[in-house]
């Protein structure tokens, strides 16, 4: 039985309706380069006889992948370095970080080469996923995704001059990056000055930008000339969240954003050594024909603890987020936890406020990746590694969990991927 708290919480919730997930194929990154202590003491651990690799997964089977494909990326970057097309032909994979190379010990090592490749894979026969081809953009790339239309890719990175680049996607793959300005301010206030993310609105040409560091998240509309991109230009007003708004999502009608906000910073212990929660942000957008656009902040709540992947279901009434918690300290650490969680939220369209309705607590190492099934009764939850892996490669996977009105199960599917799993997507 639930928590009377959680019981008494679904009496407010309408009933769902109870569906079969429907995904047919789930996509799960891995980066093998690291172990995930690395964050911590620096040190990469032995290396995997192992690259990094994009694994498709058949729901119908699920129990092992039914194929792969070298996919080098990073997992020291948010989970948001891998989109799928909005028709799920197609793949993007930028690379954060080069490989691991055979005299790489540390993770100071790993941050000597930085990656600068956006790489295009066909994903149109899932059973035999190839790349299609790649272009350069500027180095330490966070993030990358594709637009409503399919037809343009937008990478940012390290740091926010690197600025917002732009590629087309046509049908002989990804095209010339186009790089714009940011135009923001100077703040000598800060180390360095990240875009950890990217996202397109789910209908319009415009991006929302996560400026971590400085606690805000920008918004650019997307000029276009004879249909491609000539530039971008401030959609609106800068709006600030909590510390650290890392992971963020747009709601389905594109009327709301919404942002984990971690509170790491220079002035936290261990700069992402947060011993608390974190904030869940709604900002309210302004109508996309306004001529005046101006956003704002209209409902708070309390997050999860170290949650930095965030997940909406199609209807746009429910939010979940994975907590990696204290899941990536050395054990011998006073104040690691070997769980982490994953968290269900009811999401009001009209107010903006999130509740609460179950967190659910589970052995793993720094779960990362977060997709809802298309039917909106499943998640899909990545996982870098379990604690009681034996296999020298297949450490990590993707769970199946499925949504209720009063809350989440975790099921006993798991689909092993190699250490490492960071970002999960789902083929339609």
């Amino acid at each position: 039985m639930r928590p009377a708290l959680h019981l008494t919480l679904a009496a407010f919730i309408p009933a769902m309706a109870a569906a079969e997930p429907s995904a047919r194929y789930v996509v799960g990154l891995s980066d093998v380069d690291m172990a995930g202590t690395a964050y911590e003491d620096g040190q990469l651990g032995p290396p995997l006889d192992a690259v990094d690799t994009l694994s498709v997964f058949d729901m119908a089977a699920p129990e092992a992948a039914i194929a792969s494909i070298a996919a080098s990326n990073s997992v020291f970057s948010p989970p948001t370095v891998l989109d799928i097309s909005p028709d799920s032909r197609r793949a993007v994979v930028v690379e954060t970080l080069q490989a691991r190379g055979d005299s790489d010990v540390t993770l100071s090592d790993l941050e000597a080469r930085p990656g600068t490749a956006l790489r295009l894979y066909d994903l149109s026969d899932p059973t035999a996923p190839t790349l299609l081809n790649q272009v350069e953009v500027p180095a330490r790339p966070q993030a990358a995704q594709f637009n409503a239309a399919g037809d343009l890719v937008a990478v940012t990175g390290l740091p926010t001059a690197n600025g917002l680049t732009l590629v087309p996607v046509g049908e002989e793959g990804l095209g010339t990056p186009l790089t714009f300005d940011l135009e923001l301010t100077d703040r000598g206030d800060i180390p360095f000055d990240p875009a950890h993310n990217v996202l397109f609105h789910p209908r319009e040409d415009i991006v929302a930008v996560a400026l971590t560091l400085r606690s805000q998240i920008a918004f650019y509309r997307i000029e276009r000339a004879g249909g491609v991109p000539s530039g971008i230009r401030p959609w609106g007003n800068l709006v600030a969240t909590n510390k650290f708004p890392i992971a963020g999502a747009f709601t389905p009608d594109g009327r709301h954003y919404i942002t984990s906000d971690l509170m790491w910073r220079p002035d936290v212990q261990r700069f992402y050594g947060a011993l608390g929660r974190g904030t869940m942000t709604t900002i309210r957008l302004a109508a996309p024909d306004s001529e005046a656009p101006r956003h704002e902040i209209v409902a708070i709540a309390t997050g999860g603890h170290q949650a930095e992947s965030i997940a909406v279901n199609p209807a746009g009434d429910r939010i979940a987020i994975s907590s990696m918690r204290t899941t990536g300290l050395p054990p011998e650490s006073a104040l690691f936890d070997p769980r982490a969680s994953v968290s269900l939220y009811a999401f009001d369209g009209e107010t903006g406020a999130l509740s609460l309705i179950e967190e659910v607590f589970f052995e793993a190492h720094l779960p990362q990746g977060l997709a809802s099934d298309p039917s909106g009764s499943a998640l899909y939850v990545g996982v870098n590694a379990y604690f009681d892996a034996t296999d020298p490669v297949l450490q990590g996977g993707v769970e199946l969990w499925t949504v209720e009105a009063d809350g989440l199960t975790r099921t006993e599917t798991r689909m092993p991927a190699p250490r490492g799993v960071h970002v999960v997507q789902v083929i339609e």
